[in-house]
This record gives structure tokens, sequence and C-alpha cells, in this order.
């Protein structure tokens, strides 16, 4: 493909390396008895032991991290520092929901790109076992005549995903056999990454205890378990509505409520060749779009045409698309409305099979698109996500392993 963007530059923004660990059902999956600063020391130390990248270049730790008490900052800052990086290396956390470790990546190349920064992480991790349930993604705490008082759109960011769903459901018409077709297909396609050993090369294996405080159970973790390779169907047909009677949400065509962390490497092309590391892709930039924060799901839809028509790109040009499945119902309307490809678009399946731990997706489906590109030898893919509270988030790499 000769595009002018794929001309390479000292000043590109390159990935060094984008891994992740298992994703794993929470409460009583794999990782369920690791707290998120665990999963998070896992993934860097093995980011950088696998890379063979000395952590004393690593200048800034950025990582997405949405359910945390006191927006992860503490938790993350020991578990980074206990990874053994210098003082001179900074933690900081972004929120920005399901696009939190994919803002990372904006935000990191952003410090590359002024010279702030040379080497940088930008990190993701959820334990949804331990900080989704005490209040499922909603404050505990709003002042409800503020509230009360706030236009319909600006109450709608308080809305349950589910009925998010529901909504673009009702609006575009998507059916609900549609959407446990879509289910079923992500289950099987991930099953069979699993089976190939595809996914073995984009995660990294964590000692993972299986009783609460014991340190004598340690078991390696090294596969997604929420993966159901007999999923048919007829089964998901079965289940019922999970946010309205009447509605076609269920949780077989949901995405799975999850445990993970994530990490991705960043450099500058120049920096990169004064120590002989060759990249293996390069990050050409990225979107966000607002959409109606009661059709939050419908973000990519409005954040992937921004940013091809920045870049100068055209759908057609893009060999892999990893969407993040937050529902079928939204996935299908994204893909239809984008015009896209079935066979380009999650090729190894999505998070309705692999699972949504929210701070670590954005690094999660990094990982997985850059594998993918080498995988298949192609050379552009792009991801995307929705976001609670009514936005999109979109970004394009390059493959250059």
């Amino acid at each position: 493909m000769s595009l002018p963007l794929l001309k390479k530059s000292a000043n590109d923004i390159v990935v060094l390396s984008a891994l992740r660990t298992p994703v794993t059902k929470s409460i009583k999956g794999g990782l369920a008895k690791m707290f998120p600063e665990e999963l998070l020391y896992q993934v860097v130390k093995g980011s950088i032991e696998r890379s063979k990248i000395d952590p004393e270049l690593i200048d800034d730790v950025l990582v997405g991290t949405v359910l945390q008490t006191l927006g992860g900052q503490k938790a993350s800052a020991l578990a980074i520092k206990k990874v053994g990086f210098p003082i001179k290396t900074t933690v900081n956390t972004i929120n920005r929901q399901c696009a939190s470790s994919a803002q990372a990546i904006s935000y990191s190349a952003g410090t590359l790109l002024t010279g702030e920064n040379k080497f940088t992480i930008a990190a993701g991790v959820e334990s949804m076992t331990h900080d989704y349930f005490p209040h499922r993604g909603i404050p505990t705490r709003i002042y409800e005549p503020f509230k009360k008082d706030a236009s319909e759109e600006a109450q709608n960011v308080l809305m349950p995903m589910g009925l998010t769903s529901e909504n673009v459901v009702s609006k575009y018409g998507i059916s609900r056999k549609a959407q446990d077709e879509f289910a079923v297909a992500s289950h099987l396609k991930a099953a069979k990454a699993i089976e190939t050993g595809h996914f073995a090369k984009e995660i990294i294996p964590v000692q993972a205890r299986q009783l609460d405080d014991s340190k004598t159970d340690l078991v390696e973790i090294s596969k997604d378990d929420g993966v159901r390779a007999g999923s048919t169907f007829e089964k998901l047909s079965t289940l019922k509505p999970v946010f309205k009677e009447d509605g076609t949400t269920t949780a077989g065509n949901s995405s799975q409520i999850s445990d993970g962390a994530s990490a991705v490497i960043l450099t500058t092309r120049a920096h990169a060749e004064q120590l002989g590391i060759k990249p293996i892709a390069r990050f050409i930039g990225s979107a966000v779009a607002g959409v109606p924060s009661g059709l939050m799901g419908i973000g990519p839809s409005a954040a992937v045409p921004q940013l091809l028509k920045r870049k100068g790109l055209e759908t057609k040009d893009i060999d892999i698309f990893e969407l993040n499945e937050a529902f079928a119902s939204q996935s299908i309307y994204c893909i239809d409305k984008l015009g896209l490809d079935y066979d380009k678009v999650n090729p190894y399946g999505g998070a309705i099979a692999i699972g949504h731990p929210l701070g670590a997706t954005g690094g999660r489906v990094t990982a997985t698109l850059l594998n993918g590109l080498r995988a298949q030898q192609k050379e552009l893919g792009v991801i995307s996500m929705c976001t609670s509270t009514g936005q999109g988030y979109a970004a394009v790499f390059a493959n250059e392993a």
C-alpha cells in the first residue's frame, strides 16, 4: 500500500511491545483473587522482561483504570514502583471509561511528540471482581436537585449501560436473532484463536492465587477463561433479557464482566533507532467523538470516520478492525453504519467472548490488533470502542513486525 502517511520519519510514534494478561471471568475466573495492583505489576514487569527494554529508559507510565477508588493512582504507583523502575519514572492514571488505556496511548504519544518524554508505557487494569459490584459503575453519590435540574442529555450519562444497548436496539431495529448470532460468532472465533495458540503470542501469563491470601496455591493462568467453544445460537436464544422485561440484551450477547491488564511500550522512531530496537508497529493517530449519552454504543460509528478523514484514509484501506464488543447491538449497528466487511472485524473474537475489563480494554484490543496484523501479514488496523457518557474512541496503527 503506497499511502503518504506510511512514509517513515524519525518523529513517528512507534510501539515496542503490546501485551496483555489473560482476561478472566469476575468472581469465578482464574484472576478473581488477584487485586488490580497485582495484575498491573505482572503485565508491566512481564512486558519489560519479554521486550528486553531497559526499565531505566521509561520516563512515564500512564495507567487506564475506571472503577478503583481514588482514581487508582495510589495502587498503580505501588505496582509500578514495585516493578523496579527508577525514581525518575512517573505514574499517572486516566479514566475515559472503556477507552481509558487506549487514551493512555494517545496521551503518551503526545508527550513523546513534544519531547517531554522519550519512552513511555500506556497500561490499563481492571479487577471488576473487586471494584465493580459495590456500585456497578453508577456513582453512589449524586446531588439529586442538581441532577433533576439538568437536561435529559446530561442525566443520561448516569444511565446503566444495558439500557443504552436497549435504546440502540429500539432506535435502529437490531433484532435479537442478529445479536445472538453475532455473539456466537465471537465465541467461536476466540475459541479458535485459543486452540491454535494465536492468543499466546499476546498474553503474559499470570501467577495467580486461587484462595484468599494464600501464597502456596499459585497457579499460572495463561488463557482467557470466558470463551465458550461450544456456544450455539440455540443456547443463547433461550437466555432472558437482563435490562428490560421485553428487551433483547442478554448476558449472552453482552460483554463479560472481567478481570485483566494490558501494557503498551512506546517511543519515537529516532529513539528506537539510537538503541537498535526494532518497532513492532507505528501509532498513526486517534480521534474521540461525542454521541448522545443514551446511545453511547454508537460511538465508533462517529469516531472511526473522524479519524480516517483526518488521516486521509478510507475504510477499504484498513485490513483489520478491532471494535470492542460492549454489546452485540451496538457492534452490529456500528459495523453496518460504517459499511465494514464483517470478516475484517474482530477476526479473533471480541469482548462478548474474551471479556471487557474496562480500564484494560484499550490495551487489550491493541495487543490483539497488532498480533493479528503480524499473523495475517497485513498493514493497517483500527481499534475503536464506545464509552459510557456518550463518546467513541478510535486509533489507527501500521504493522512493522
